[in-house]
């Protein structure tokens, strides 16, 4: 279905002038065969545009006015026919010279000098196809918005007037009427000519100031010479001879032109690493340029290019009475079917990025998207000191919670309230009330003194709030996301003081600073938005997907929506899978920002309006639907159009194009700019900027395209007593090489921290990095930031060990500054999310660790203060402890553990011997304290591993050589 842009008024226009002379013989004088007499005309036709033809035809008649002897009439004329391309033609004559001659005069010589114009004009309609593909019903959808080809065109508007008019000496003959059919406008003026002339006499024939729309076509590079002939594309020139016998003979010649107006495109790209402009050189391959392609380097995130398409050929033929015939043609057409932009998946690996972020989307018309605004304050109900909430209260976007409290009987006085999450977990928070009156104090929900589902860990990596509640269906209820530790609280069921003498009054959730961010992310982010849900009796079971598009940022309290849902179906019975893709239109994100889950407010304070609304009735159901606003508006336009989705190109004041990013910002309105991946070649050639996007003089099709690359790294620290950081260096590390792709040294006053360039690479592993606390970002995936929390700015430890759980777990642990065993587990593939636990381990200096595999025992060998080598085992990951073990006096301790589950415990002692002892699965010690190495051993670390059976123990000698003893016979004696 063709969008209609607008309307104008088409036109063809042209000059042309000739000398004409013709012999006309007497109608009752017989014409003699040889000719004698001198005779030049041309023939021709002119038209292309819009389906415009005039053609003329030079003409004589002669009459007797009575019997034979008897004067007689002849007319030299011009016989003219006009089709104005919309189903109209007209046909007439202009009469070049005329006159009675006497019976007695056998011929006239009628002459006549021709000039005329084409004046051709009619009305048509500007008009844009758009073609998106479809998504796949197979397999999950890997780009938004759905690759999207325009083609812009030209039809003739039926009804409107259409005219074509040939003129000859002031005369004219004009076909008008109103358009009955249409006809596609080509831009392109042709001519068909034919010239003649008989002796030695020169004739000339020109067509000039060939125009479509009141631009010139190309000007083809056609001259031709053949001796005494010449033409080009537009004239021609022939002398003929007169021979020795007194023949007058022919010269001619033929042309045969179509010459098309110049398409000139203008093309810029910008590409981002995600705030700033991307920083390294990367190749972009434009399509339909030079022909076929053309590569340009981006620097600096920049790009450009330009290139202008012609389309014409011409032909003459000169016929020489003595030489005979010469031909010459000269013909091009560089006109593309597509023109398109794509950065090359090479110079991204060269860069380290995703090899598959190749798209350069560009951007196309603006309009007015949304109307926005979130509130800095939201108050809930309720005054007494023990709340519950049906439905629960929606908490989720803000970080401060302001609550009335007062001493009930002196002041000041301590207490503690505690907040239930919609999991049922709690957090408890510590206030003072500072008068028996009631006064203000602010919990940084963030920040809690305690969480009922864990110890408070050191990192805290939760980057989303998916999934969140299926309100459609039950049947993974309770399998919502969770709410972290310092991720805030979504929603609550109950808020209560739990100790202290203290009462509170009114709460008004709070955020000092509001900021949001319009960034899609890449769709290999695809978090399940909601729970899945069981849709038929069989187990066929649906899961349900997004991707980042807005994001919230209340003083580092975060919340998001996405712009595309795809979902996927698993047949219970057949195994069957089925995926179905919905683009959210700028109506549904807003929707969504107003939506409740359960009753609960997902969003408090939160408000968003489309801008523009699709008419209705049959506006919009005509087979012409006006561009504005039957495409461009807010109930079918794509969400992800708001902001140009990231990158939004506007005409600069004075001259090119404005680029705006929305990284952080608040606007309380918001412009949506389209966005394609190509448009045809064969565009409308004189239909310059028709994105609005080019300040200044236009004199080309532009197009600004937009690439988002690489990621960062942000959230907040806090400190060892749970406030706000003030000083920490974060660093966000691609793991691979441990280089550092951003850093932030600068908290603001939230503690906040994003960091910077080079920025994260897309798809590659990274750590967020503060001191040795890591969180885990595993791939980054491009185009999109990365939360993490802090407790503190630094951890300090020593004498660090680690090991990885048959299910993947990671866990290190270390000896704290007061000789405390402090541990660090990341559950699952990921290794992200990182939590401490202190399981009461002391007076150590030094430990080792190593994983019962397949039972989840960690077994933990540590050198204690006291001069012994201790053993102790967790199951729970530290939550209890057994009891010490003692191995054997001395240090170093290390520890591995066959497959079989059978332990090897070693250590040095203060001899300089090794000793080992080892335990079966059930925990006996089968062969006790015994040296391996019976002296030489340097008081350093040691090391052991089974690989293949085989046990290896890597110790420093005291010459200061690295020594590896190993024992075949499962661990009884080594060599």
């Amino acid at each position: 279905m063709p969008y209609l842009d607008s309307t104008r008024t088409s036109t063809l226009t042209a000059t042309h002038s000739q000398g004409v002379t013709i012999r006309i013989w007497n109608p009752g004088t017989v014409t003699p065969t040889d000719k004698t007499w001198m005779e030049m005309w041309t023939n021709f036709s002119i038209g292309g545009h819009c389906g415009f033809l005039a053609t003329l035809t030079i003409n004589t008649t002669r009459a007797l006015t009575g019997p034979p002897g008897s004067p007689w009439n002849w007319q030299l004329k011009a016989d003219i026919t006009c089709n104005n391309g919309a189903g109209t033609t007209s046909s007439g004559s202009v009469i070049l010279a005329s006159g009675t001659a006497s019976g007695s005069t056998q011929f006239v010589d009628a002459s006549s000098s021709i000039t005329g114009n084409l004046t051709c004009s009619q009305g048509t309609d500007k008009l844009w196809n758009i073609t998106e593909s479809g998504y796949s019903s197979t397999s999950p959808p890997t780009q938004c918005p759905p690759p999207t080809a325009y083609q812009q065109y030209e039809m003739t508007t039926l009804g409107a007037v259409s005219t074509c008019s040939l003129s000859v000496n002031g005369s004219s003959v004009t076909a008008t009427g109103a358009a009955s059919s249409r006809t596609t406008a080509d831009y392109t003026a042709t001519l068909s000519s034919n010239s003649h002339v008989f002796g030695n006499s020169t004739h000339s024939f020109s067509v000039g100031s060939v125009q479509v729309n009141g631009v010139a076509v190309h000007d083809i590079p056609h001259t031709h010479t053949f001796h005494a002939q010449s033409a080009s594309e537009w004239s021609a020139s022939v002398t003929g001879i007169i021979d020795a016998f007194g023949i007058y003979n022919e010269a001619s010649a033929t042309i045969s032109t179509s010459s098309t107006l110049d398409r000139v495109v203008a093309l810029q790209g910008r590409i981002r690493a995600w705030e700033s402009a991307y920083p390294d050189s990367l190749s972009v391959v434009i399509t339909g340029l030079d022909g076929s392609s053309r590569t340009v380097t981006a620097t600096g995130g920049s790009w450009s290019a330009s290139d202008t398409f012609v389309k014409y050929s011409t032909t003459t033929v000169l016929n020489d009475p003595v030489y005979g015939s010469d031909s010459l043609s000269h013909s091009a057409n560089t006109v593309p079917a597509t023109i398109s932009a794509a950065i090359t998946g090479a110079s991204l690996t060269a860069n380290g990025d995703g090899s598959g972020d190749t798209r350069v989307l560009f951007r196309g018309w603006r309009f007015n998207g949304w109307t926005i605004s979130g509130a800095s304050t939201f108050a809930f109900p309720g005054t007494v000191n023990d709340r519950t909430f049906a439905p629960k209260q929606g908490m989720s976007g803000f970080r401060w919670l302001d609550i009335q409290v007062k001493a009930q009987t002196a002041a000041p006085a301590s207490g503690v309230i505690e907040i239930t999450d919609y999991k049922g977990n709690t957090k408890t928070y510590n206030v003072t009330a500072t008068a028996t009156t009631y006064t203000t104090v602010s919990i940084d929900l963030c920040s809690p003194a305690s969480w009922s589902a864990g110890s408070l860990p050191v990192t805290d990596g939760k980057d989303d709030p998916y999934p969140r509640v299926n309100t459609s269906s039950t049947s993974y209820a309770g399998s919502e996301s969770t709410d972290s530790a310092y991720w805030g609280i979504t929603s609550a069921s109950r808020l209560r003081v739990l100790s202290g003498a203290i009462d509170i009054g009114t709460t008004t959730l709070r955020a000092a600073s509001l900021d949001t961010t319009y960034v899609p992310s890449s769709m290999t982010f695809a978090p399940q938005r909601v729970t899945p849900a069981i849709v038929s009796g069989d187990g066929t079971t649906t899961w349900y997907y997004t991707r980042r598009f807005w994001q919230l940022d209340a003083d580092g309290r975060t919340e998001e929506e996405g712009d595309v849902w795809w979902q996927k179906t698993v047949g219970g019975v057949t195994g069957v899978t089925t995926y179905t893709t919905q683009v959210l239109a700028i109506a549904d994100l807003a929707t969504q920002l107003g939506a409740s889950d359960a009753g609960v407010l997902r969003h408090p304070g939160w408000t968003a309006t489309r801008s523009v609304a699709k008419p209705g009735g049959a506006t919009c159901t005509v087979s012409q639907p006006p561009l504005r606003d039957c495409y461009l508006n807010g109930d079918t336009g794509y969400a992800v159009w708001l902001y140009g989705g990231g990158a939004l190109a506007t005409p600069n004041a004075t001259s090119g194009t404005d680029w705006t990013y929305p990284h952080q910002v608040l606007p309380s309105s918001v412009t949506a700019q389209t966005q394609f991946d190509s448009i045809n070649g064969n565009f409308v050639p004189d239909w310059y900027d028709p994105f609005d996007i080019n300040g200044g003089t236009d004199a080309a099709l532009y197009l600004a395209g937009g690439s988002l690359l690489r990621g960062i790294a942000h959230g907040f620290v806090l400190t060892n007593t749970g406030g706000i950081g003030t000083t920490a260096t974060v660093n966000l590390k691609l793991d691979s090489t441990s280089a550092i792709r951003g850093t932030d040294s600068t908290l603001d006053a939230a503690g906040r921290y994003y960091t910077a360039t080079p920025w994260g690479l897309g798809e590659q592993v990274h750590s967020i990095m503060l001191g040795s606390n890591a969180i885990g970002v595993n791939p980054l995936r491009t185009s999109k930031r990365y939360k993490g929390v802090f407790k503190a700015a630094s951890i300090g430890g020593a004498c660090t060990a680690a090991d990885v759980d048959l299910d993947l777990t990671a866990t290190y642990g270390i000896i704290d500054s007061g000789g405390n065993v402090q541990l660090y587990f990341a559950l699952g593939p990921n290794g992200t999310n990182w939590f401490n636990v202190t399981p009461g381990i002391t007076s150590a200096t030094c430990l080792s660790m190593a994983y019962r595999k397949g039972n989840d025992v960690l077994v933990i060998d540590v050198d204690h203060t006291d001069g012994t080598c201790k053993r102790y085992e967790t199951s729970n990951r530290g939550k209890t402890i057994s009891v010490a073990t003692v191995l054997g006096t001395g240090a170093h301790a290390t520890v591995c553990i066959h497959p079989n589950g059978t332990e090897y415990h070693f250590w040095r002692t203060s001899a300089g011997a090794i000793q080992r002892l080892k335990r079966d699965p059930q925990g006996n010690t089968i062969v006790a304290a015994s040296n391996v190495v019976a002296s030489g051993v340097a008081d350093d670390e040691l090391a052991c591993f089974v690989r293949l059976d085989v046990v290896f123990v890597i110790y420093t000698n005291t010459s200061g050589s690295i020594v590896m003893v190993s024992s075949t016979d499962d661990g009884n004696t080594f060599s």
